[in-house]
């Protein structure tokens, strides 16, 4: 039996190919939007992609089923109870699909979402029963999938679902059966995930925290700690519940002269510009927003703005700016109407230019000392202000800052704070992007602020 697990970093998404050179055929499991990767591997091990999976419809990232269906004409295969309009082959408890050597079984499993499946894959060159489950989005390396995203209507029932699927579902496979999740480190999919790409379903049922609880204390934790729900989440699930737009019948992003961008704006498109947050501060396009460039770059984007808007990105190079509209595509932001590279045509066109005033955090400690109005933002989670915090520093988490906005007078001097600067930034160019005229940004955050305190 064949085997690959691929990983979208940042989004921490996970899929899969399990196949069988001698036969020729493969099939991928919860795929990514951009297919090369699952093209090229079936192509180099000699193998005919012959089915695509999707153990249920995804959330936090656009499924690649159809761009699969499309290049191969492989048949999608969904629960029958997903509910999707586009052609499928529905799955049951207990259907099995062969791929040479391998069985594939499904399981029912529902929780994160109402129909939900797990697959059990043996390699019947090794034996006859299965060596590992491909939980979805049920079980993850020490952690679970949140029950919360089909709505809170449903929130008990699927709570109740959650812990009957792991807890009895799950029962009957032993110990040693390994199990590789759709997500790792970085999905919003769950909270405490760990960097781990597997696990088996031992050491889970032994270390997995929610593994440990009666019902009431499960119902309890997942009723007051779930993850914060991004706003790109309800546009993504109605998309793969449709079935997306094939990226090859998308708007081309193009590299945009100011006299585009200009009119991009007028007609209401959104800067993202993806520079790193210094050159941002020294310069960029008043209204934009920064999103530095990295793996979590979609997910952050998937916090801020609504997945529904044009965008043009600004980056510091064309690669960085080829690579963000794959990521953020995947993120289910297809509106991108082009990129520019840097400030300097904007500049030399004579255009207005936005700046984002960088504070170190021993700039931060004088201006505190001379000013006693001066307000410190700190946007980091409720968990790490209750670790530490500046005293006397106001806390709004980025996402009720994004959702609700800051009660301070736009002529306020604020420094906003996270933990290293990333978000920080995010959430002092949307400030500024909402008329606040005094906002610095603390680069190095509260690391740099505890790591001073300790040389003092």
């Amino acid at each position: 039996m064949f085997f690959k697990q691929f990983k979208v970093e940042g989004l921490g998404c996970l899929s899969y190919m399990i196949g069988c050179p001698m036969a020729g055929q493969a099939i991928v499991v919860d795929p990514k939007r951009d297919i090369d990767d699952y093209l090229q591997t079936a192509a180099a091990y000699g193998m005919v992609i012959t089915g695509i999976i999707d153990t249920h419809v995804h959330a936090d990232h656009i499924s690649g089923a159809q761009e699969l269906k499309a290049a191969t004409g492989a048949p999608i295969f969904i629960s029958h109870a997903a509910g999707v309009p586009y052609d499928h082959k529905p799955l049951r408890e207990g259907d099995r699909l062969v791929v040479g050597k391998a069985i594939i079984e499904v399981v029912a499993t529902p929780g994160h979402t109402p129909h939900a499946v797990t697959l059990a894959v043996t390699d019947r060159a090794r034996g006859e029963t299965p060596q590992l489950l491909l939980t979805g989005d049920l079980l993850f390396v020490g952690s679970i999938g949140r029950p919360d995203l089909a709505g809170g209507e449903l929130l008990d029932e699927q709570i109740a679902n959650l812990y009957n699927s792991l807890h009895t579902k799950l029962s009957t496979f032993p110990d040693l059966v390994e199990i590789y999740p759709a997500h790792g480190e970085g999905s919003l999919c769950g909270s405490g995930i760990s960097a781990k790409p597997s696990s088996t379903l031992g050491f889970e049922r032994a270390t997995n925290p929610y593994f440990q609880l009666s019902f009431e204390e499960f119902k309890k934790t997942l009723t007051t700690s779930l993850p914060v729900r991004p706003k790109n989440f309800s546009h993504i699930i109605a998309q793969n519940r449709q079935g997306p737009e094939l990226v090859r019948n998308l708007h081309i992003p193009q590299r945009l002269s100011v006299a585009l961008i200009k009119q991009a704006i007028a007609e209401g498109a959104l800067v993202i510009d993806i520079r790193e947050a210094a050159a941002f501060g020294g310069a960029h396009i008043p209204g934009s927003i920064n999103v530095g460039f990295s793996p979590q770059s979609p997910t952050w984007l998937g916090m801020v703005v609504d997945p529904g808007s044009r965008l043009i990105i600004i980056a510091a190079s064309v690669s960085d700016a080829g690579q963000a509209i794959v990521g953020f595509r995947r993120a289910g932001y297809d509106g991108i109407v082009g990129y520019h590279i840097g400030m300097n045509d904007w500049i030399f066109s004579g255009e207005q230019v936005g700046f984002l005033p960088q504070l170190s955090i021993h700039g931060l400690k004088q201006v505190l000392e001379k000013y006693g109005d001066h307000i410190v933002l700190d946007v980091r989670t409720p968990d790490e202000w209750e670790a530490g915090h500046i005293h006397g520093a106001v806390h709004v988490p980025l996402h009720e800052l994004i959702e609700k906005g800051f009660d301070a007078s736009k002529e306020a001097h604020i420094s906003v704070i996270c933990r290293t600067g990333y978000r920080a930034n995010i959430a002092a160019s949307l400030l500024k992007s909402r008329g606040y005229r005094h906002v610095y940004s603390v680069i190095g955050g509260m690391t740099a602020w505890e790591r001073a305190a300790a040389h003092a």
